[in-house]
């Protein structure tokens, strides 16, 4: 009895061994392909030396991603070979490339790329990467237009031009162009083209005389460059926009009659509840003629982020306090300081005094993040201000720009002085050079 017992689990565990030994093929499909969909796409392409069974389950995978954990493999090879080794693992692939990324640092624009598009382009692709990083601009081939399924493009130094005809990406949700080369017109149709858009990145390093932005279901702009003036509408549900117009303080890109409509801008997002501007927006603002407040409430505004703002200049406090004023629910606030004029403008009393808003208060204000502050006059009241102003308070983050140790004491020991409106409230000091 006793040894028909332990034949009976010796057979039990051979058998449970036996079964165990490709344990990993017998999974579902679905689960195969996202375990190789973890791996780079040439080590995916080896699992087909496992077994008859791993042959062909690679070549089913529905996306190709030839990025630098591809590349590194193949640094030492010729651009053309490289491509030949893309284009022959494009030729062995079976079924629809739902996901395609063309991403290896050092890739050149060359008129190979177009049949790699090609391929893509009839293999149902709804999300395509290509970014190049050497030579001239590569100009998309007429194929790529014919992506019907397109939901994401991310594409970096091409030359856009649709073809005639061309009615837009109806199923496109995200969109990525960075130093992109797109007559203006043509920029603005194909965003207007694409009903379904929800993210729009634009970064160019030449100069847009104008860019006019329609996306009923856009939730997230960000633009930077060089552009005269920005146009929003049909944008009832933007929720985050950054506008960056590269100017600098020395030399404004754009003239005042250029940047004087972000008032408009900003009256044309209701519902934005995130806003990062550049000095050169600010500028924008003041150049109209500083309001009370904006013509618009902003009732979801909780985060503004203002960049190389002089708390020194009286247009560009008062454009600073006209956002805050306009943002009943702000939650946080964060200032790259732009260093000034060491003499107390008084434009904080202004807000406090000649606007007749003694008695305003940031009722939600729960975070203050001051950045290269130098400690200049106008710098501490602004800061004193938003400290006695402010009763749920938790945290002001202060990064301090001081010439010398004695200076950077004398800038705390005032800071720390002030009265706070929020007895939770925390001041943090960094120097500027630590981590």
């Amino acid at each position: 009895m006793k040894k028909t017992r332990n034949s009976r689990i010796t057979r039990i565990k051979k058998k449970m061994c036996n079964s165990s030994i490709d344990i990993i093929s017998h999974l579902p499909g679905n689960v195969l392909e996202k375990i190789l969909m973890c791996l780079p796409i040439q080590d995916a392409v080896r699992t087909s030396i496992l077994s008859r069974k791993w042959r062909y389950v690679w070549v089913k995978l529905p996306q190709l991603v030839f990025d630098d954990l591809f590349y590194r493999h193949f640094h030492k090879t010729p651009h053309d070979k490289l491509l030949m080794i893309i284009y022959q693992v494009m030729l062995l692939h079976r079924g629809p490339i739902i996901k395609f990324a063309l991403c290896v640092s050092g890739l050149q624009s060359c008129s190979e790329i177009d049949n790699l598009i090609l391929v893509v382009s009839n293999n149902d692709i709804q999300d395509f990467t290509i970014r190049i990083w050497k030579g001239e601009p590569y100009k998309l081939p007429s194929s790529l237009y014919t992506c019907s399924l397109l939901k994401h493009l991310n594409i970096r130094s091409c030359i856009l031009k649709p073809p005639p005809g061309f009615e837009g990406f109806n199923r496109l949700l995200s969109l990525y162009l960075y130093d992109v080369v797109i007559a203006e017109d043509v920029l603005s149709h194909l965003i207007s083209s694409c009903p379904l858009l929800e993210d729009l990145t634009l970064q160019s390093s030449t100069s847009l005389d104008s860019l006019e932005v329609v996306g009923p279901n856009l939730k997230s702009v960000c633009c930077e460059g060089h552009f005269r003036s920005i146009c929003f509408s049909n944008t009832s549900h933007l929720a985050n926009v950054s506008i960056y117009l590269q100017g600098s303080r020395n030399k404004l890109f754009l003239s005042e009659g250029e940047i004087s409509s972000s008032v408009v801008l900003l009256g044309s997002v209701p519902v934005i509840e995130f806003l990062e501007l550049d000095f050169c927006i600010v500028k924008g603002i003041a150049a109209c003629g500083v309001p009370t407040s904006l013509p618009t409430t902003l009732y979801n505004l909780k985060n503004i982020i203002v960049y190389d703002i002089c708390l020194g200049e009286r247009d560009e406090v008062s454009v600073l306090i006209c956002l805050i004023r306009s943002s009943p629910i702000l939650e946080e606030i964060t200032i790259y300081a732009f260093p000034g004029p060491t003499s107390a403008i008084r434009a904080v009393l202004d807000f406090s005094e000649v606007h007749g808003c003694s008695d305003v208060s940031l009722n939600q204000l729960r975070k203050v993040d001051m950045n290269n502050v130098s400690g200049t006059k106008p710098e501490l009241e602004f800061i004193e201000l938003l400290l006695a102003k402010s009763p749920m308070l938790e945290v002001m983050l202060i990064e301090l720009n001081a010439q010398n140790i004695a200076d950077h004491l004398r800038i705390v020991k005032e800071l720390t002085g002030f009265r706070r409106a929020s007895p939770q409230a925390e001041m943090k000091f960094v120097d500027q050079d630590e981590d």
